[in-house]
């Protein structure tokens, strides 16, 4: 009985550290062009990907970007 309960507590423990993995992730910050048209994200301020952009560029977290839609950019510089 007191293995199964270890077992139990084993695998909710378990859950509990890739939910807060996952939330730590969507918390990474990126950077995007704060322009109308942009729908990429980027890794880093200096992606080259954001070389185009004549508008400032933000530092935003993942979340953010996916809820409005944004993908990651190809270069992935």
């Amino acid at each position: 009985m007191e293995f199964q309960k270890l077992k139990v507590y084993g695998i909710i423990i378990c859950i509990g550290f890739t939910v807060f993995g996952f939330a730590k992730t969507l918390e990474k910050t990126v950077f995007i062009c704060n322009s109308t048209t942009s729908s990429k994200y980027h890794l880093k301020k200096n992606c080259r990907g954001l070389n185009a952009c004549k508008k400032p560029t933000i530092e935003t977290t993942l979340i953010d970007t996916r809820e409005h839609g944004r993908t990651l950019c190809g270069w992935k510089d």
